[in-house]
């Protein structure tokens, strides 16, 4: 039998028993007590406390009510001489409303002090004003003088007697433009209840008043709109706010919805110079209960409430002010031992020890909550943090085996997918400086989304210098929203617009204190999970891109200089060009050129540029887009004629190009065919790069046979169809992103030698089967250095 079964018979276990029950008995007959004494004091303590509650809060409404009635009478005036002003002022005549709205505003200022001023609009830009002046009264009338606008002050006494007259310059001001006179005309057909619209209290700087204004638009008789202004001052509501008293230490403040101070204590400094009445708002700090009883108002209304701020509870109330502005709330409060204080009195020795008790219980208890909480925190921290450290030597370790991570001439798609993956970015891309220093080659570029690479797009200096500043910078940027930095504007309307992505991370790729390409996240959601596969990356690829532009500047040494058929092709005369305009009724264009013979013509270069369909049918949109594609066209047919092409059509939203049209080979017709692509695309990206558009483009090109012919009653019309512009409309339609160049196999072989490619992948075409595509990114180092 194992030991631990064994039972010795001589042991009691009462003495046992009696000890816990000595220890347990008495904590439970203080707890017993203390529950006792607990339940009935905190019932006496809720019967007393809830009825003085209660005459609080009928005090509260009482006073709540008396105010609201007060701030009502001070604001009425608003409504009866609108009112009454539409009546007075709808003659046909606007120089007698005129002159009967300045004897009425100097009748108003003289009696209701705490109006400051009036105005009166027409929809024809005519503006009056009313107001005081130094214990005087000015009339202002906006006037035409010695050719341009001015303010024409005339200063009368109470009777309208003439005592003096300026002038200002008016030039900008237009009443039609001001926050009262397009209210009013928005509040124009309201029930008359609702016509009256109330401007946001604000600052009037020559007389430091907080003033607000209510403006009421009518007609007059032969039908112009006229929109009459009252500006009440709020600086006497401030000091009657302030006057009252709440309980014994109570206060009472009136604000909008969006916690700015209309009238209280806050405002005890308006009309000082220096202090700014329009930017006073409730302070969480200092007034905590005006806070909460706002944002209670804001989702239950009117009503009262209690709220817990600074150790006590206060008792509160909140309600809209009828009359005014119907976004301004009263809001009252007092604190609960202004009422409820002798209720304290009685409870406090009763409660005092089983408070600290139950207190005492409840800090350990919360220590130790908190403090398990603290270690659950921890652990799942560490936890994260070991599984991130997991995910990130996974990722390191499988790049470091890549074969040929340093050999610049064998392609890392994982590199890409790796920058992607860890900053959970939607689309990443290393870009490679050209040895000449003025352009960006993307070498991979990876959509999250799609799951698909694409490569050859091109930045240059030109086109993006902010881009430029910052890599030669060398240090990293992150923008939430690139279209907002100067510098990289251009890049997201160009690169990040078609996925419509605005964060943007850029780092610099530096091999000894130089910039040899970048590293661009675009909408990266944990980047700073990234860090350590980042700083990999571009130490791996410093080394990579080195390497290259050290071998494309010793091979263009190597080469001194020589001519290039690409070069001889650019210096060759070439004839002029012909624009061939799609229509059939068109007198033909001049031209020393023998026109081609209708027939086959077998090796053809042709070129399809296409544009988005980025149409609109707002008319001042659609007028921008026809002025931005007719200043595209006109780049583009000055490239084509400075690069010698054959012809150049336009249909639709395509161009189509031909580099030339002969039955033999024409090599020299297919470069520059392709330069006046790339010419085309950097004159394109530039463009709309400036502008904030959705326009974007593709480019297509293909070496292959065409069909010409000859349409019109005169057979004079040129044409042509056939496989070759089919495979280039083909590729420009489907090439992988916008302003890239995707070219067929034939155009490759023509084309290979002098122009840097990427391969694409397989291209189907009916009829002809499958393919490959390549991008086309740019014209080779050697035969660019060769040319120079």
């Amino acid at each position: 039998m194992p030991t631990d079964e064994i039972i010795d018979p001589a042991i009691d276990t009462t003495g046992r028993r009696w000890q816990l029950f000595q220890f347990i008995g008495p904590i439970l007959g203080v707890i017993l007590v203390i529950m006792t004494i607990g339940v009935v004091t905190l019932y006496t303590y809720r019967t007393m406390r809830e009825g003085a509650i209660t005459l609080s809060r009928n005090l509260l409404k009482s006073q709540q009510r008396y105010i609201t009635e007060e701030v009502s009478h001070y604001l009425s005036p608003a409504t009866g001489i609108s009112f009454m002003a539409s009546g007075m002022l709808a003659s046909d005549d606007m120089k007698a409303n005129a002159s009967a709205f300045m004897s009425l505003g100097r009748s108003v200022l003289r009696g209701i002090p705490h109006v400051d001023s009036f105005y009166l609009a027409d929809d024809q830009g005519h503006f009056w004003m009313s107001a005081r002046r130094e214990g005087q009264y000015e009339e202002t009338t906006l006037q035409e003088e010695d050719g341009a606008p001015y303010y024409r002050h005339r200063v009368t006494d109470k009777d309208g007697r003439f005592i003096s007259t300026d002038r200002l310059s008016a030039e900008g001001y237009d009443p039609r433009l001001r926050p009262w006179y397009k209210g009013a005309l928005r509040f124009e057909d309201r029930t008359p209840d609702r016509r009256l619209f109330w401007t946001d209290p604000y600052p009037y700087l020559s007389t430091h008043q907080f003033i607000v204004t209510a403006s009421m638009a009518f007609r007059t008789l032969d039908g112009r709109h006229v929109v009459f202004a009252i500006s009440i001052s709020l600086n006497q509501l401030t000091r009657f706010v302030n006057s009252l008293k709440v309980g014994k230490s109570g206060q009472a403040v009136i604000v909008d919805l969006s916690g700015h101070v209309i009238a209280g204590h806050n405002m005890l400094d308006v009309g000082k110079p220096g202090f700014d009445a329009e930017n006073v708002h409730l302070d969480p700090k200092t007034q905590p209960v005006f806070v909460r009883a706002l944002n209670v108002f804001r989702v239950m209304g009117d009503g009262t409430g209690m709220v817990h701020a600074r150790g006590q509870n206060y008792v509160t109330i909140a309600s809209a002010m009828p009359l005014a502005k119907r976004s301004w709330v009263l809001l009252l409060n007092a604190p609960e031992s202004d009422f409820a204080s002798f209720t304290h009195a009685v409870q406090k020795q009763a409660v005092y020890f089983s408070v600290v008790i139950v207190g005492l219980a409840l800090i350990l208890a919360m220590g130790l909550i908190y403090q398990g909480r603290r270690v659950e925190r921890l652990q799942t921290g560490l936890n994260v943090l070991d599984e991130k450290k997991k995910e990130d030597n996974a990722v390191l370790l499988k790049i470091t085996n890549m074969e040929g991570l340093l050999d610049p001439e064998q392609e890392q798609p994982y590199f890409c997918e790796a920058l992607a993956e860890r900053a959970v970015a939607r689309r990443a891309s290393i870009w490679r400086l050209l040895a000449d220093g003025d352009r960006l080659l993307c070498e991979d570029m990876f959509d999250r989304g799609r799951d698909a690479h694409g490569s050859g797009m091109e930045l240059t200096r030109n086109g993006h210098p902010g881009v430029f500043e910052c890599l030669e910078s060398g240090h990293a940027v992150d923008l939430p929203d690139a279209e907002e930095d100067q510098r990289f504007q251009s890049l997201q309307r160009v690169v990040m617009r078609m996925i419509g992505a605005r964060h943007l991370f850029f780092m610099p790729v530096m091999e000894e204190h130089r910039p040899v390409g970048a590293i661009m996240l675009e909408d990266p959601y944990q980047l700073g999970e990234a860090d350590r596969v980042i700083g990999l990356i571009a130490s791996i690829l410093a080394v990579r891109f080195g390497h290259v532009q050290e071998e494309e500047k010793k091979a263009a040494q190597a080469q001194g200089g020589p001519v290039t058929m690409a070069d001889s092709a650019g210096r060759s005369p070439r004839p002029q060009m012909r624009i061939v305009e799609g229509f059939l009724i068109h007198p033909e264009e001049e031209t020393d050129r023998t026109p081609p013979m209708p027939g086959l013509y077998p090796t053809v270069p042709i070129m399809v540029l296409e544009f988005s369909e980025a149409y609109s049918s707002n008319r001042d949109a659609a007028q921008a887009m026809l002025e931005l594609v007719a200043e595209l066209g006109g780049k583009i047919e000055g490239i084509a004629r400075e690069r010698g092409l054959f012809s150049a059509q336009v249909a639709g939203n395509r161009f189509i190009f031909l580099g030339s049209c002969s039955q033999n080979v024409d090599a020299e017709g297919a470069v520059h065919l392709a330069e006046a692509a790339i010419g085309i695309r950097e004159a394109c990206l530039m463009v709309i790069a400036q502008m904030n558009t959705q326009l974007m483009f593709r480019i297509g090109i293909d070496v292959g046979p065409v069909l010409v012919a000859y349409f019109g009653e005169r057979r004079d019309i040129f044409n042509l169809w056939g496989e070759g512009l089919t495979m280039a409309e083909a590729l420009a339609h489907n090439a992988p992103d916008g302003g890239q160049i995707q070219v067929s196999e034939r155009a490759y072989q023509a084309l290979q030698g002098i122009f840097l490619f990427r391969l694409r992948g397989e291209f189907f075409l009916p009829n002809n089967g499958i393919s490959n595509s390549y991008i086309l990114a740019g014209r080779s180092e050697n035969t660019a250095a060769g040319g120079s």
